[in-house]
């Protein structure tokens, strides 16, 4: 790279490092990954929303039909209300889970392109996202269940809720160790345990900033999922929709881009990738 004259107090700058995307191919600080995250809303949030749109569509259509054979079975009287209780609520559970599972997959499928300054389409994000989904969906549930695991089972044992404030902090270290495997499974397309072991290597040494990170978005989401259908009703319901399953996973795959350019030198092969 060639260094820059500049007029301001004179002398070389030192080599710029390129930008093809939505931030500089180089170790990436809170402003790179905070305007990176909106630059990718910005100049892919239409494409993103539609084909998390599009694939939530096809979701509601199966929760739709789960809802009518229940309704048909409920007129029966020995099944009553009970079967449309017993339907509707575990299919509305998977379709919220599939949301969640959806958004990331497709975040990691536009990591490359984002970063790269690619153009994409909404159906092509769509079906390279649907590929992945098992494995994100595997990831995410694997973390959760080690970060929840040990308080679940000692609620399932009976024991106090006291009991459980020392487990506290062991998985709020565990959710944060493994908040990298949903990405990595879904960018490498790796099994869900070489994710989890993925996120692990890329966060040790890292803890605090990873957890700087994904604590406010998380926060930010939980808290704008109350605001949205609060202040406008419908439309801020179906906005939150479709927006915040998508946005907490921006800052988290910038920062898994970060993690594996300061521990893997990727940006060397995104740079000659981006100038073939």
């Amino acid at each position: 790279m060639e260094r820059q004259w500049t007029h301001r107090g004179g002398g070389w700058l030192p080599p710029q490092r390129p930008r093809p995307g939505v931030v500089p191919l180089r170790p990436l600080g809170p402003g790179d990954i905070l305007g990176g995250a909106v630059a990718a809303l910005s100049r892919y949030g239409g494409r993103l929303c539609g084909a998390l749109f599009l694939g939530q569509l096809g979701a509601a259509m199966l929760v739709i039909a789960a809802a009518g054979a229940a309704t048909v079975a409920s007129l029966s009287p020995r099944a009553g209300s009970r079967a449309f209780v017993w339907v509707l609520f575990p299919a509305a559970a998977l379709f919220l889970v599939f949301t969640c599972a959806l958004a990331t997959a497709l975040i990691a499928v536009l990591l490359r392109p984002a970063v790269l300054g690619r153009a994409v389409t909404a159906p092509g994000l769509l079906l390279a996202a649907l590929a992945r989904i098992p494995r994100v969906l595997g990831a995410q549930l694997l973390a959760l269940a080690a970060a929840a695991g040990p308080a679940a089972a000692a609620l399932a044992a009976g024991l106090p809720p006291t009991v459980l404030l020392p487990l506290a902090p062991v998985a709020l270290w565990l959710g944060v160790l493994f908040s990298l495997a949903p990405t990595a499974a879904g960018y490498e397309g790796l099994h869900p345990v070489a994710a989890l072991r993925r996120s692990a290597r890329l966060v040790r040494g890292a803890w605090w900033r990873t957890f700087g990170w994904t604590a406010p978005a998380v926060a930010l989401t939980v808290t704008a999922g109350y605001a949205l259908p609060s202040w406008f009703g419908l439309p801020g319901a179906l906005a939150a929709l479709v927006l915040l399953p998508v946005f907490p996973q921006l800052p988290a795959g910038l920062l898994y881009v970060d993690r594996r350019i300061r521990r893997e030198h990727l940006a060397q092969a995104l740079t000659a990738e981006a100038n073939p």
